[in-house]
């Protein structure tokens, strides 16, 4: 019987070295790349959560506002502002009254920060014009069911209410003084240095600092 040499054509078995360090280096990217996408629409998806809060805070004081034919908000912060101007960012906590006064947790808020006889009450009618979560860990959601109670975002700070407390149916445009240059100093979509809106919210992000790029606001959707 004649037996044939073996041929080179014949597959090896196994890798060699540098084949397994390519197929390293791949996996390694194709894990980089997950991993950057998997943070990535993490990131998303708790922005779109403290949108949608924002959306419904917005919707709550309209409802409110055509209730009342006022909005939410103390007597007294609205009387102290300038002359010609709405008034500064107002929070979402006990001294704005804007969360007593749309839920019916607790509607009587003072007309001075700090309660005492001075307390009026917001919401007479005692109307729940938002659902509001209870905060876990102090974040996302209300922070005490009575006061001194917090509405707080994702990263336990309370939001930012602009309303047009002057009547011109406008409201001041934080991006104008936004450190990022993209949003603040835009070339091809300069952000206005009002706001066509009678209510806008936003929360200052993870970072914690306010007018920075991580900002979530109700006016943008970036």
């Amino acid at each position: 019987m004649k037996i044939k040499p073996c041929s080179n054509s014949i597959i090896r078995a196994g890798f060699t070295l540098i084949e397994l360090l390519v197929v390293i280096t791949i996996i390694a990217v194709l894990a980089g790349l997950v991993t950057s996408q998997a943070t990535k629409m993490m990131a998303d998806g708790r922005k779109l959560q403290v949108q949608t809060v924002l959306k419904d805070l917005r919707i709550a004081i309209s409802s409110y506002q055509v209730e009342y034919n006022r909005y939410p908000v103390n007597a007294s912060l609205l009387s102290a502002a300038s002359s010609g101007e709405d008034v500064p960012a107002l929070q979402t906590d006990e001294n704005s009254g804007i969360v007593g006064a749309l839920t019916t947790l607790t509607s009587s808020a003072s007309s001075g920060a700090g309660g005492g006889s001075g307390a009026v009450n917001l919401n007479p009618k005692n109307i729940k014009f938002i659902d509001l979560p209870i905060a876990r860990n102090g974040k996302f959601g209300l922070v005490n069911a009575q006061p001194p109670y917090r509405l707080v975002d994702l990263w336990g700070s309370v939001y930012q209410v602009l309303i047009d407390s002057n009547g011109d149916l406008q409201v001041n445009n934080p991006d104008l003084g936004n450190s990022d240059p993209k949003i603040s100093a835009n070339v091809i979509s300069p952000p206005p240095q009002k706001l066509p809106l009678e209510v806008a919210i936003y929360s200052w992000g993870q970072d914690l600092k306010p007018q920075t790029q991580d900002d979530v606001v109700s006016w943008r959707s970036k």
